[in-house]
């Protein structure tokens, strides 16, 4: 009898060790992943088909959304986006490495980009010279699975560095520089771009 009390004891201490190696290690924040698999299930999460459903609907080519902008210029997308406040847009979370890119150089402002149809390509170039806003230069990144971009540009403000293009199957093109407007602080309206920053419910976009 005193042999499984002790048993007993010896089970309920590695237990109690093992819960308490539990949480953020060295005191940092749980990481995007995990905080996305916890949103999930929420019954109000926007999802990328709703806010595509909307834009199609409105007749855009492409959607963006503002996430915020860092005080420094920095190539880290992950560190930005942690940086920033809890977006009420939950799948940004789940956007994979190989779909966040940087401007050469690093950026401040943060965006979320995805083509409206999953058929069409989109591209992401660097703008190589600022007085021929239409030259571009290299491909930093090429889309054809309709997948949410995360783009971190702009390292100085009202000089946009990248060129986002979007080609459809049905041979419409579009192209235009993601950017801020100085006077509203909200993305430059273009022709053919759905903004849904400000309005993270699908219907409410301008």
């Amino acid at each position: 009898m005193k042999g499984l009390t002790m048993r007993l004891f010896a089970a309920a201490l590695a237990l109690t060790l093992s819960l308490a190696g539990c949480g953020p290690v060295d005191g940092d924040p749980i990481r995007s992943g995990a905080a996305a698999s916890d949103s999930a299930s929420r019954p109000d999460a926007v999802t990328v088909a709703q806010l595509r459903q909307q834009a199609e609907q409105n007749g855009s080519l492409a959607a963006v959304l503002y996430l915020g902008s860092v005080p420094e210029r920095t190539a880290d997308v992950d560190a930005a986006l942690d940086s920033l406040q809890e977006q009420p847009w939950q799948f940004v979370a789940d956007i994979p490495a190989d779909h966040r890119v940087a401007a050469p150089g690093g950026g401040r402002e943060l965006y979320c980009l995805f083509a409206v149809s999953s058929r069409d390509t989109l591209f992401l170039y660097e703008k190589q010279d600022h007085q021929y806003p239409h030259q571009t230069g290299r491909e930093l990144y090429c889309g054809r699975d309709g997948q949410p971009v995360l783009l971190l540009c702009n390292g100085t403000p009202d000089t946009p560095d990248i060129m986002a293009v979007v080609y459809c199957t049905t041979g419409r093109a579009l192209d235009w520089s993601p950017q801020l407007s100085a006077s509203t602080g909200s993305p430059v309206p273009v022709e053919g771009v759905d903004d849904f920053s400000n309005h993270p419910t699908p219907g409410a976009a301008s």
